[in-house]
């Protein structure tokens, strides 16, 4: 776990390793769903569709109005907006719903497309009111503060700004709690343009999920900004940016697999701020250098690992009004590094704040989202409501999706604008592969006593002996306005996937592997010998919020409410942590650790607060190995257990 000693005065050391030029090609980014054609849905599947409200693909007809008539229809639905294959021309900003009152406002609203390379939206060359760079507007606008805009998304299609939009923004994104931005490009065909993810534009954005997004053009490719709730990103492109790739100011950001291809500095984290960034599997390469402009300037504090930089003078100029532990001069790969000399355990001898002096450390490796076929939605598909279940959730639907996992079929759907209420239990068994929301909500009708209805993933149950699919995914779905949660109990051998959801409790007890991927619930449990990765866990309950009791569990970005401990890690299991925003609100408990370790392992990087109550958190770690206890009061940015 080193990158090579620092030499003395701050450069970087002069043996440290090349890394291969093509190390971020084999990091090819899966997309959402394994597809045969566009993306579609059922027809009674209460999707929006554009056409209906008068937008037409390919016709050199405004469809703003059209459009924005599909978005108006059902503000705070749970509603996809579907834009089918084609390109449509949009003249001025498109506008999340604002309802009749405050409390529906630009929320749970998805736009989707077809496929990334299949739908467009289009802002023609030299539109009235995208010219004027000094005056910036965003073709796409989703909400403002407060942190109230749960579940906003925006998928699959290609967002392009035509020539001579010198003050066009892309797109200004905002989601709380749960929502995402997948399989994304967001372009200027000339270059021009302001921004072209703009996740600065209010306060209180976030926490959010942006995977397999691509930003060409633009002066700026994406800018992050404001103290609170964390952005975390995986499988990012920038290319092209007239200015800054990445422009960080106050957010705290956590990304993998950043390939920036750029003249100008790919990431600038801005000073006077509590910015930081937390970078892993990244490939920083200057196109046509000028010989002056560093791959990250950073003013605050960033975390390195497997970095690699190519054609810049320096790879990283840090300018914290010296605070910091000095440049890394010389281009390559940037093995491990952080911007200060803030490493913390206490169970290992660190010297000089430096990783070469730490020792190994065991890295968990990193799997991918396994894809799941999606198949013919028309003919492969089931809505629940056709073996019973109650669309307005006056009954129990829990029989109803029983019968429909034992029919063998592999999707079964939640159509837009359901509410179904679940108080028994349900086995997931033979070949259902998918139950999707869309994005259709549930109700957890806790029975007397308090206790949860369970759906347990189990193998070889099948009432008819019908083979067990390798992969069961549970996705775009929410629980009624943050009421209690469906336990979904994992027992089996298979690998279970929960993606954009709101309103689950997980618990491993089998030997199959967990995803969890723009989540707002919990994970309560991996199971010895278990294995989980989480990317974007939102986890807000008072108390423990997060359990591995002997499993390995990897998180890229973490974000917590309220007090209690984030992670327990007990039983041998290994938790490694890349990126976590603790959000004290309502004051820390005293005596309360933010981490326990019992004979476990747990690395953490990347660690921010923000408290705002004055009663931030007083117990950061508490760590026993054997029979020794040691605790540790100060913010770890970096932790390393044993």
């Amino acid at each position: 776990m080193h990158r090579g000693a620092r030499a003395p005065g701050g450069t970087a050391s002069a043996t440290m390793k090349r890394f291969p030029l093509l190390f971020s090609l084999l990091l090819v980014p899966p997309t959402s769903a394994l597809t045969q054609g566009p993306i579609t849905f059922p027809v009674d599947g209460g999707i929006v569709d554009v056409r209906n409200y008068g937008a037409t693909p390919d016709d050199d007809i405004d469809d703003t109005k059209a459009i924005q008539g599909a978005l108006d229809a059902f503000p705070n639905g749970n509603r996809i907006v579907y834009l089918p294959p084609g390109v449509f021309l949009v003249r001025d900003t498109l506008t999340w719903p604002a309802g009749e009152s405050a409390g529906v406002a630009q929320k749970r609203t998805i736009l989707q497309g077809a496929g990334e390379g299949l739908t467009t939206l289009k802002l023609p060359q030299n539109t009235a009111g995208f010219t004027d760079g000094g005056k910036p507007k965003a073709l796409i606008w989703t909400g403002s503060a407060p942190a109230q805009r749960f579940r906003n998304a925006v998928r699959d299609l290609t967002i392009e700004v035509g020539p001579k939009n010198q003050g066009a923004i892309g797109l200004q994104f905002n989601t709380s709690n749960q929502g995402s931005l997948r399989n994304l490009t967001i372009r200027s065909v000339d270059g021009s343009g302001k921004i072209g993810l703009d996740l600065g534009h209010c306060d209180e954005i976030g926490p959010l999920l942006g995977r397999n997004l691509t930003v060409d053009g633009f002066e700026i490719g994406i800018s992050t900004k404001w103290p609170v709730n964390s952005n975390t990103f995986e499988h990012v492109t920038l290319r092209n940016q007239r200015r800054i790739g990445w422009w960080n100011y106050h957010q705290m950001i956590f990304i993998r697999d950043l390939i920036s291809e750029n003249r100008v500095p790919s990431i600038f984290n801005e000073k006077d701020s509590w910015g930081s960034v937390t970078l892993l599997d990244a490939h920083l390469h200057a196109t046509n250098p000028d010989g002056t402009n560093p791959a990250i300037y950073n003013q605050g504090q960033v975390y390195l690992r497997n970095v690699e930089v190519l054609g810049y003078r320096v790879a990283v100029n840090n300018d914290d009004k010296g605070r910091d532990k000095g440049d890394i001069n010389q281009p390559g790969l940037v093995m491990e590094d952080t911007s200060h000399r803030n490493v913390v355990s206490l169970f290992r001898e660190i010297k000089d704040g430096t990783f070469a002096t730490a020792g190994e450390v065991a890295r968990l490796p990193v799997k991918e989202t396994p894809l799941v076929a999606w198949g013919d939605p028309q003919k492969d598909w089931v809505n629940l409501t056709d073996f019973g279940a109650d669309p307005t959730g006056a009954s129990d639907a829990s029989e109803a999706m029983q019968k429909a996992i034992d029919s063998g079929a592999t999707t079964i759907y939640l159509p837009g604008g359901a509410n179904y209420r679940f108080a028994s239990g349900v086995e997931i068994r033979g070949p259902v592969r998918r139950i999707i929301g869309l994005e259709g909500r549930f109700i957890a009708d806790w029975k007397t006593g308090g206790s949860a209805p369970v759906w347990k993933l189990v193998d070889g149950k099948h009432p008819e002996n019908l083979p067990d699919a390798p992969v069961v995914i549970i996705e775009r779905s929410e629980n009624e306005s943050g009421g209690p949660e469906i336990v979904l109990r994992h027992e089996s051998a298979r690998t279970l996937v929960v993606s954009s959801t709101t309103g689950f409790t997980v618990e491993g007890y089998g030997k199959g592997d967990i995803f969890l991927e723009d989540f707002c619930g919990h994970l309560d449990r991996v199971a010895p010998g278990q294995s989980a990765w989480c990317r974007q866990l939102n986890s807000e309950r008072e108390g423990t919020k997060c359990r591995n009791v002997g499993g390995k569990l990897w998180i890229l970005g973490m974000k917590t409410e309220k007090t209690g401990t984030l992670i327990e890690t007990t039983g041998g299991g290994i938790t490694e942590v890349n990126g976590a925003f603790v959000y004290s609100n309502t004051g820390w408990k005293a005596n309360e650790p933010a981490f326990l370790i019992e004979d476990s392992t747990v690395n953490l990087y990347g660690i921010n607060e923000r408290n705002f109550n004055r009663h931030p958190v007083t117990l950061w770690v508490r760590e026993r190995q054997g029979a020794e206890m040691k605790e540790l009061t100060e913010l770890p940015w970096i932790y390393l257990s044993r």
